[in-house]
Formats: structure tokens, C-alpha cells, sequence
């Protein structure tokens, strides 16, 4: 995955599902390798809670730091010169890194599908590029995943499809990337998110700012009653 870029042509219609895979393949692989490793770290640091707050915290912040995991993760990537595909190159119209691919595509990067519930979104889902102040007229494209369904906690599978274009989307080959992610991790690339340290000393406690007499809890939980135990039994 090392040469040097190239300049991006514009097309004049939406790229064939052939050319789109031919062009997006070894980008996807990597940053499937990327999506990954922030689902491994993710469940590292979340092993250490209780499987309540665990079960909790997955439904509130698993969206948001894996896709921003792999977010960052692509900006170092693609913005380390001789350490990618050729023709790729970052782009941040919102701050959110996505993926030009020589002028042809334009792809994010996301759990989901994109639903044209705002007027970005809109422009994306119809390939709108002119409201989206991208430049020429890239096919729109998108690369989601799904999570496996019994543990709900690896990725079962990636796809790349472009909304509104007339073809399926296709699969981005697991092999490939759990191989280009084992590869970048024995290497230790900077891309990825870094080893948890194999334990953490004990936090220290906070200085009292009052008399340690005064610091207890305040949240009192008044014994039941016999008659409240047989009701909820």
C-alpha cells in the first residue's frame, strides 16, 4: 500500500459497481482493519465495568468512539505520505474526515446507511454534489458494518454501497482486513489505537477540603419493611 498520488480525475457519471470496488478495495481494507482494532479497544476498556453499566455504556458511547476511532484513525493514515494506497486523500468539509478516491468517489464512513433526514444527508442519498461543495461529481459512496448478532460485540461484516446508484453493494473481504489488521499491529502503526496498559494502579484518593469527620455520604437508602420485601418477592 505505499506510492505516491495521483491527480484525481472528475468523472461525467456515477463510477460502475466493478470500478467502484476496483478503486475502493484496498482503501476499505484498511480501514476496515481500522474499525477493528477500535471495536477490540472499545471492549477492552469497557471490560473492566460490571456487565450492567457495561450493557448501558454500549447502547450510549459505542457509536461514537468506535467512529470516531476509526475517524482519526483514517485522517493519520491517509495523511502519512508513502504509507497508503496511491489516489486517496482526506477530506474534512465538517471537520469529519471522509475519503476521496482519485476524484471518482467520495465515501464516509458510518455504522449505518444514510437516511435523508437533513438537507446534507439528502445531498448525499441523491448524489448532490454541488450542495455538498464537493468538487466535480464524485459517485457518493458509504462503508457501513454490521456487528454479530449473538455476542453483539465484533464486526461481522463491512460494506461499501453508494446511495441511489443502480448496484447492490458489496463486501469488503473479512480475510483482507483481520490479516491487514494483524499486520499493522505487529508493526505498531501510529493509526491505530495504542495497547492498554496490562494494569492500572489504584487511584489515589482526592485530598479532603474538609474536616474528614464531615466527608460521608449523603445518599441514605431506608431499610424496607417486612410487609415491602413479601410485595416485591
Amino acid at each position: 500500500m505505499t506510492a505516491p498520488m495521483d491527480q484525481p480525475n472528475t468523472p461525467d457519471r456515477p463510477v460502475s459497481r466493478k470500478e467502484a470496488r476496483r478503486l475502493l478495495n484496498q482503501v476499505a481494507v484498511g480501514v476496515g482493519a481500522m474499525l477493528l482494532a477500535a471495536v477490540d479497544d472499545w471492549n477492552a476498556l469497557s471490560a473492566r465495568h460490571s456487565a450492567h453499566l457495561r450493557t448501558v455504556m454500549q447502547g450510549l458511547g459505542r457509536g461514537t468512539y468506535v467512529a470516531a476511532a476509526v475517524a482519526a484513525g483514517t485522517d493519520v493514515w491517509l495523511s502519512t505520505r508513502g504509507m497508503h494506497p496511491p489516489g486517496h486523500t482526506v477530506v474534512k468539509p465538517y471537520r469529519w474526515p471522509e475519503i476521496n478516491s482519485r476524484g471518482k468517489t467520495h465515501m464516509m464512513i458510518h455504522h449505518n446507511e444514510m437516511e435523508p433526514t437533513t438537507p446534507r444527508r439528502t445531498a448525499f442519498f441523491t448524489q448532490d454534489s454541488a450542495t455538498l461543495g464537493l468538487i466535480g461529481d464524485p459517485t457518493h459512496c458509504e462503508l457501513t458494518w454490521d456487528y454479530d448478532i449473538v455476542t453483539d460485540t465484533h464486526i461481522r461484516r463491512i460494506w461499501v454501497s453508494a446511495p441511489g446508484v443502480d448496484w447492490d453493494r458489496f463486501e469488503v473481504p473479512m480475510a483482507k482486513v483481520q490479516a491487514q489488521y494483524a499486520t499493522w499491529r505487529k508493526r505498531d502503526m501510529k493509526w491505530l489505537p495504542g495497547a492498554l496498559p496490562a494494569d492500572t494502579a489504584a487511584a489515589a484518593p482526592m485530598p479532603a477540603r474538609q474536616p474528614q469527620e464531615d466527608l460521608r455520604p449523603d445518599i441514605q437508602v431506608r431499610p424496607r419493611r417486612p410487609e415491602e420485601t413479601r410485595d416485591a418477592e
